[in-house]
């Protein structure tokens, strides 16, 4: 009985290791399926089994993939032209994009529109 007890012990174990390392590298490293699966030399199929039995959304691959095409630092330079009061045409030319890519890629990075986020930045901060 006592190994049975131990197998069951290192098998709910290893469960929660397994949840704990991908929730980590889904949420808050942005990893996909694949870079998972390759760094755990498994396939992306169990993964994916992995994540959805954990009820992990998948990581958002916009970020990746923007980088990939504008630079590793493509990110950094997007949120500074934000913060330097940057207008959407300005930021669409310095990446060599349109504007409506700068407006969607802004809604992605933000979850607002760029009018919204300019609108709540004028907002004084009440003091309760």
């Amino acid at each position: 009985i006592g190994s049975l007890v131990e197998g069951s012990t290192l098998k709910i174990d290893k469960f929660v290791h397994i949840e704990q390392f991908l929730r980590e590298k889904v949420e808050y490293e942005g990893f996909t399926d694949a870079q998972i699966a390759s760094l755990l030399d498994v396939g992306v199929s169990t993964v994916c089994h992995w994540r959805n039995k954990f009820n992990i959304k998948p990581a958002d691959k916009f970020p990746g993939h923007f980088k990939e095409k504008y630079g590793p630092d493509a990110i950094d330079f997007f949120h500074a032209m934000v913060r330097n009061g940057g207008m959407l045409m300005e930021i669409a030319g310095y990446f060599g994009f349109s504007r409506e890519y700068a407006r969607r890629v802004f809604v992605k990075l933000y979850g607002m529109s760029f009018t919204e986020y300019h609108g709540r930045r004028r907002i004084p901060a009440r003091n309760a």
